[in-house]
């Protein structure tokens, strides 16, 4: 199968899942493993400083009045792939069915951290689409949620708007962001949160901000 390396910012990770997926539904390979890791440099950490983009006190106040800016943190994860009925039949434990996914372009914003809420909004229903489920179907997002006054706001109203239109109050949507505990992964932040949201699924229990 193939293998190759993804590098589209901070869904890098993501984009590589979505990849991988497709190539196991192809036929491309019968299983597959998708890593994300982020190394820190220092020159990055100083041009992002310089730049105003990371936080003065190093941390990530997710969804917070504090939010300052986003912490650099450095990691690395991995999942291992198969197609269902291949990881039911060697046995395998499975922690979690990706039941399906996209793939869009932000499009035209102000900068690299003013996302386009009208792409996230079609992104998240393609997504859906895909995955053949409703909106109201999902109890749990785990969130990009950087920690920014700019970022975080496009992106709860866009979570409002898909997942809050017509939900009842017995059936309430929880929003969690692992960044907030160990920081924004960049090239694995997509991985993070993959992770952190197989734990919430495996314990039944969201992870506090």
């Amino acid at each position: 199968g193939p293998a190759t390396t993804t590098d589209t910012a901070c869904s890098s990770s993501l984009v590589a899942l979505h990849s991988a997926r497709r190539s196991l539904q192809h036929g491309d390979c019968t299983m597959a493993v998708v890593v994300g890791v982020n190394v820190l440099a220092p020159a990055a950490s100083i041009a992002f400083a310089v730049a105003g983009m990371t936080s003065a006190d190093g941390k990530c106040h997710t969804f917070d009045e504090a939010a300052n800016g986003y912490c650099r943190g450095e990691g690395c994860g991995a999942v291992i792939l198969k197609r269902l009925e291949d990881a039911e039949k060697d046995g395998d434990s499975i922690y979690a069915v990706v039941k399906g996914s996209a793939v869009m372009q932000d499009g035209k914003s102000a900068s690299l951290t003013a996302p386009n809420g009208l792409a996230q909004e079609k992104l998240i229903k393609a997504a859906l689409t895909d995955a053949k489920i409703s909106a109201s179907e999902v109890c749990y997002i785990e969130s990009h949620g950087t920690g920014t006054k700019l970022g975080d706001p496009v992106e709860t109203d866009v979570i409002c708007r898909v997942y809050g239109s017509g939900r009842s109050v017995d059936n309430p949507l929880y929003v969690s962001g692992v960044k907030a505990n160990i920081g924004h992964l960049e090239a694995s932040a997509g991985m993070a949160g993959i992770l952190s949201s197989i734990a919430a699924i495996q314990n039944n229990s969201c992870p506090p901000n």
